[in-house]
């Protein structure tokens, strides 16, 4: 197959082998359209730290050789080109999209699509992937659009997971895609007020327009003093909030950030971590013991995340057009990943296969 294949920092179009025959209860997919994702990011910018670290936390799903090729991606939408001989609930043809999770048939072992040497992600024509994990497509979804509910189901499945309750209030730091998603999700279940931090003019003109009720550029203001001088002047927007906690949902990735939090974050509040560096951190632990702060890393129940993220994109609850600020085919994969490093115009960028069309 053709697909832009990652090597020793340097990104090349050419004929890379297909992935393993299917297993019975697999499907393959001719991709659509996939967003480039912040892991991806991270794991192009150092694969070998990105694998070390995998490896470190006895994480097999994205362990690979990193002195080997790989093709990234793994928010894919496309059309089932294939199935396995157990399928029975998709068809030649279906519009689907899901989580990028193949069971590599060698070892026995689920592996993300992209983060495999041989089990290729969606910056390619096919992919191959469990069929457990894949949904169909609503009719009145395109698959472009569709390619959204990996990243923001992120959003609300850490907002399950952390417990927030209709008196509570939401901090969303950072407000790329996965923040986006947490945003939506907090509004969805009710949260009294939910202020998004974002350095970015772009992200965060987009975190209102996703339901934020105050947005804080943190290089001119600290959103926590905001939220304590609020509730201190009894705010009519704060309102009900300040007998709930608040909840800070920590997107960035920025280096420091939980040291910083459990310094700042309201007595009894929470920090609910989706998007995290790979490299060490260095906290005080009982700075958190003293302010009676948790910290979650994707801890806890939740229920069906991705339909219900899906079905919000299908009844034009998100404005997905909105969050997809370019398009790229794979000879421009390269460009895409160099734009995304410097955030300022770009949220989500699609790449394009080009090898169907969504009709």
């Amino acid at each position: 197959m053709r697909g832009a294949q990652l090597h020793q920092g340097t990104f090349t179009v050419t004929e890379v082998a297909d992935a393993p025959p299917l297993a019975p209860h697999q499907i393959r997919i001719a991709v659509v359209a996939c967003g480039i994702c912040g892991s991806d990011l991270s794991m192009s910018k150092d694969p070998c730290r990105f694998v070390d670290v995998a490896r470190g936390g006895g994480y097999p799903l994205a362990t690979f050789d990193p002195d080997r090729p790989v093709v990234l991606g793994h928010e894919y939408a496309g059309i089932v080109s294939e199935t396995g001989s157990a399928v029975d609930d998709f068809a030649v043809g279906d519009r689907v999209a899901g989580i990028g999770l193949a069971t590599d048939t060698s070892t026995g072992i689920p592996t993300i699509i992209g983060y495999s040497n041989e089990y290729h992600g969606a910056f390619g024509d096919h992919v191959v992937v469990d069929s457990y994990w894949v949904r169909k497509v609503p009719d009145n979804l395109s698959l472009e659009h569709a390619t959204l509910a990996e990243p923001l189901h992120v959003g609300e499945m850490h907002v399950q997971q952390s417990g927030l309750t209709s008196a509570d209030s939401a901090l969303v730091i950072g407000c790329g895609t996965i923040g986006l998603g947490a945003i939506v999700a907090a509004k969805a279940h009710g949260a009294q007020i939910v202020i998004a931090s974002e350095p970015s003019p772009k992200r965060r003109e987009l975190a209102k327009k996703m339901g934020a009720d105050i947005v804080v550029d943190p290089t001119e203001q600290d959103p926590i003093e905001v939220w304590n001088r609020m509730v201190a002047e009894g705010s009519t927007l704060v309102g009900q909030a300040a007998d709930g906690i608040l909840i800070a949902y920590e997107c960035s990735g920025r280096a420091g950030i939980l040291g910083d939090l459990l310094h700042t974050m309201p007595f009894n509040s929470r920090i609910q971590v989706l998007a995290a560096p790979f490299a060490d951190e260095t906290i005080i632990p009982v700075v958190g013991q003293f302010r009676r702060i948790s910290i979650n890393f994707g801890h806890g129940p939740y229920e069906n995340a991705y339909d219900i993220t899906l079905q919000r994109l299908a009844d034009g609850e998100i404005d997905a057009e909105a969050i997809i600020t370019g398009r790229v085919g794979l000879d421009g994969v390269a460009d895409a990943f160099t734009a995304l490093r410097a955030p300022d115009e770009h949220v989500k960028i699609l790449v394009l296969p080009g090898t169907q069309t969504d009709s």
